[in-house]
């Protein structure tokens, strides 16, 4: 099995623990850590009672939208539960995303040190 490196998207054995590219930190694909958010763009998709997101969350009602993006209230059906979902617009995501990426990879040279 192999792994690609989070940066350079190199393949690597999974035996690997820093891409022999570039020295990135490899993670495991059974890593929570390595799981992605599921993107949507809802740009010019207006979410209305009973839409699916992800097969998961059924819109309830929108409860807010402001600058970010729309808060919805969604009944989550893998845990049988409501919940507040906030959809942020895709370039505000984007941005937030690549900053998280770059802590955390500020991080992880913190601790190879």
């Amino acid at each position: 099995m192999a792994i690609n490196c989070p940066k350079c998207r190199a393949e690597n054995p999974d035996a690997l623990k820093f891409c022999g590219e570039c020295g990135t930190r490899l993670v495991p694909p059974e890593s929570p850590q390595a799981s992605q958010p599921q993107t949507f763009d809802t740009s010019t998709l207006e979410l209305s009672r009973g839409t699916i997101l992800a097969g998961r969350y059924e819109v309830l009602d929108e409860l807010d939208s402001g600058g970010m993006g729309k808060v919805y209230r969604v009944l989550d059906r893998k845990l049988g539960e409501e919940v507040a979902l906030k959809l942020i617009r895709p370039e505000i995501a984007t941005r937030k995303l690549e900053e998280a990426e770059r802590e955390l990879l500020a991080v992880e040279k913190i601790q190879i040190s």
